[in-house]
Protein backbone atom coordinates (compact mmCIF):
# COMPACT_ATOMS: atom_id res chain seq x y z
CA UNK A 1 0.00 0.00 0.00
CA UNK A 2 1.31 3.59 -1.07
CA UNK A 3 1.06 5.72 2.07
CA UNK A 4 0.81 9.41 0.48
CA UNK A 5 1.88 12.41 3.32
CA UNK A 6 -1.69 14.56 2.29
CA UNK A 7 -0.02 18.02 3.55
CA UNK A 8 2.77 17.53 0.81
CA UNK A 9 0.16 16.54 -1.76
CA UNK A 10 -1.70 19.47 -1.04
CA UNK A 11 1.46 22.00 -0.91
CA UNK A 12 2.40 20.68 -4.26
CA UNK A 13 -1.10 20.77 -5.50
CA UNK A 14 -0.77 24.48 -4.55
CA UNK A 15 2.37 25.15 -6.47
CA UNK A 16 0.80 23.56 -9.86
CA UNK A 17 -2.06 25.79 -8.72
CA UNK A 18 0.23 28.86 -8.89
CA UNK A 19 1.85 27.75 -12.14
CA UNK A 20 -1.52 27.74 -13.81
CA UNK A 21 -2.75 31.11 -12.57
CA UNK A 22 0.57 32.58 -13.45
CA UNK A 23 0.53 31.31 -16.59
CA UNK A 24 -3.11 32.32 -17.53
CA UNK A 25 -2.10 36.39 -16.18
CA UNK A 26 0.44 35.99 -17.92
CA UNK A 27 -1.69 34.81 -20.96
CA UNK A 28 -4.27 37.36 -20.11
CA UNK A 29 -1.73 39.94 -19.92
CA UNK A 30 -0.93 39.29 -23.71
CA UNK A 31 -4.29 39.08 -25.16
CA UNK A 32 -4.48 42.89 -25.40
CA UNK A 33 -6.15 45.76 -23.23
CA UNK A 34 -9.06 45.27 -20.94
CA UNK A 35 -11.33 47.49 -23.30
CA UNK A 36 -10.48 45.68 -26.32
CA UNK A 37 -11.79 42.14 -25.34
CA UNK A 38 -14.83 41.05 -26.54
CA UNK A 39 -17.70 40.10 -24.01
CA UNK A 40 -16.82 36.47 -24.55
CA UNK A 41 -12.69 36.85 -23.96
CA UNK A 42 -14.04 39.00 -20.53
CA UNK A 43 -16.09 35.77 -19.76
CA UNK A 44 -13.41 33.25 -20.37
CA UNK A 45 -10.88 35.46 -18.41
CA UNK A 46 -12.93 36.24 -15.59
CA UNK A 47 -14.01 32.31 -15.76
CA UNK A 48 -10.09 31.21 -15.89
CA UNK A 49 -9.12 33.76 -12.82
CA UNK A 50 -11.60 32.94 -10.63
CA UNK A 51 -10.96 29.00 -10.75
CA UNK A 52 -7.30 29.48 -11.25
CA UNK A 53 -7.05 31.67 -8.02
CA UNK A 54 -9.72 29.54 -6.48
CA UNK A 55 -7.50 26.64 -6.71
CA UNK A 56 -4.11 28.30 -5.30
CA UNK A 57 -6.52 29.75 -2.00
CA UNK A 58 -8.44 27.02 -1.23
CA UNK A 59 -5.67 24.12 -1.11
CA UNK A 60 -4.34 26.44 1.51
CA UNK A 61 -7.50 26.48 3.95
CA UNK A 62 -6.48 23.31 5.69
CA UNK A 63 -3.31 24.65 6.46
CA UNK A 64 -4.46 27.63 7.91
CA UNK A 65 -7.11 25.76 9.93
CA UNK A 66 -4.29 23.28 11.40
CA UNK A 67 -2.49 26.62 12.45
CA UNK A 68 -5.82 26.95 14.91
CA UNK A 69 -4.74 23.79 16.51
CA UNK A 70 -8.37 22.67 15.35
CA UNK A 71 -8.49 18.40 15.71
CA UNK A 72 -8.30 17.21 12.30
CA UNK A 73 -11.54 16.17 11.41
CA UNK A 74 -13.25 19.76 12.49
CA UNK A 75 -10.24 20.94 9.90
CA UNK A 76 -11.64 18.79 6.95
CA UNK A 77 -15.06 19.22 7.41
CA UNK A 78 -14.64 23.16 7.54
CA UNK A 79 -12.28 22.89 4.41
CA UNK A 80 -14.65 20.85 2.66
CA UNK A 81 -17.38 23.00 3.41
CA UNK A 82 -15.70 26.36 2.64
CA UNK A 83 -14.51 24.18 -0.86
CA UNK A 84 -17.98 23.56 -1.40
CA UNK A 85 -18.48 26.89 -1.36
CA UNK A 86 -16.25 27.55 -3.55
CA UNK A 87 -17.55 24.81 -6.30
CA UNK A 88 -20.92 26.15 -6.03
CA UNK A 89 -19.68 29.96 -6.60
CA UNK A 90 -17.88 28.99 -9.94
CA UNK A 91 -20.98 27.81 -10.90
CA UNK A 92 -22.57 30.36 -10.02
CA UNK A 93 -20.32 32.50 -11.87
CA UNK A 94 -20.16 30.45 -15.19
CA UNK A 95 -24.21 30.26 -15.08
CA UNK A 96 -24.48 34.24 -14.27
CA UNK A 97 -21.95 34.78 -17.17
CA UNK A 98 -23.51 32.81 -19.81
CA UNK A 99 -26.85 34.91 -19.00
CA UNK A 100 -25.27 37.93 -19.26
CA UNK A 101 -23.89 37.45 -22.79
CA UNK A 102 -26.35 38.34 -25.75
CA UNK A 103 -27.80 35.12 -27.82
CA UNK A 104 -25.36 36.06 -30.68
CA UNK A 105 -22.23 36.09 -28.03
CA UNK A 106 -23.43 32.87 -26.37
CA UNK A 107 -23.44 30.87 -29.53
CA UNK A 108 -19.46 31.15 -29.68
CA UNK A 109 -19.78 29.33 -26.69
CA UNK A 110 -19.73 25.55 -26.64
CA UNK A 111 -22.96 24.33 -24.71
CA UNK A 112 -21.13 21.29 -23.91
CA UNK A 113 -18.08 22.65 -22.50
CA UNK A 114 -20.36 25.12 -20.58
CA UNK A 115 -22.56 22.37 -19.41
CA UNK A 116 -19.83 20.55 -18.35
CA UNK A 117 -17.83 22.58 -16.47
CA UNK A 118 -20.79 23.53 -14.06
CA UNK A 119 -21.93 19.70 -14.06
CA UNK A 120 -18.27 18.86 -12.30
CA UNK A 121 -18.47 21.53 -10.18
CA UNK A 122 -21.61 20.49 -9.24
CA UNK A 123 -20.80 16.96 -8.60
CA UNK A 124 -17.47 18.43 -6.72
CA UNK A 125 -19.40 20.44 -4.71
CA UNK A 126 -22.15 17.34 -3.46
CA UNK A 127 -19.19 15.01 -3.26
CA UNK A 128 -17.67 17.90 -0.72
CA UNK A 129 -21.00 18.12 0.96
CA UNK A 130 -21.23 14.95 1.54
CA UNK A 131 -18.30 14.23 2.92
CA UNK A 132 -18.32 17.24 5.64
CA UNK A 133 -21.30 15.34 7.16
CA UNK A 134 -18.99 12.12 6.89
CA UNK A 135 -20.94 10.56 4.43
CA UNK A 136 -18.50 9.72 2.03
CA UNK A 137 -14.85 9.16 3.08
CA UNK A 138 -11.89 9.91 3.38
CA UNK A 139 -12.75 13.66 3.85
CA UNK A 140 -8.79 14.33 3.23
CA UNK A 141 -9.22 12.28 -0.10
CA UNK A 142 -12.87 14.12 -1.72
CA UNK A 143 -10.88 17.75 -0.44
CA UNK A 144 -7.80 16.75 -2.93
CA UNK A 145 -9.95 15.57 -5.54
CA UNK A 146 -12.14 19.18 -4.99
CA UNK A 147 -9.11 21.16 -5.85
CA UNK A 148 -8.13 18.71 -8.54
CA UNK A 149 -11.02 19.50 -10.43
CA UNK A 150 -11.27 23.05 -9.80
CA UNK A 151 -7.87 23.27 -11.51
CA UNK A 152 -8.48 20.79 -14.40
CA UNK A 153 -11.78 22.97 -14.94
CA UNK A 154 -9.17 26.10 -14.97
CA UNK A 155 -6.61 24.55 -17.05
CA UNK A 156 -9.56 23.32 -19.61
CA UNK A 157 -10.59 26.45 -20.28
CA UNK A 158 -7.00 28.27 -20.20
CA UNK A 159 -6.30 25.84 -23.47
CA UNK A 160 -9.68 26.54 -24.95
CA UNK A 161 -8.81 30.37 -24.33
CA UNK A 162 -5.70 29.55 -26.17
CA UNK A 163 -7.00 27.29 -29.15
CA UNK A 164 -10.66 27.67 -29.01
CA UNK A 165 -10.76 31.02 -30.21
CA UNK A 166 -13.26 32.11 -32.52
CA UNK A 167 -12.92 33.40 -36.27
CA UNK A 168 -11.92 37.36 -36.46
Amino acid sequence: MIVIDVANALLALAQVAVGVAGFSAILIALSGKPHQWTPVDAFRIRNILALSFQSVFLSLVPFVLAFFSLPEPTVWRVSLLILAIGSLGGVVLVLTGVYRLSSSERAVLKTLVVSSVAAVLCVMAAAELLAAFGIVRPASGVFFLGVVALLGVSTVLVARFLFARPAD
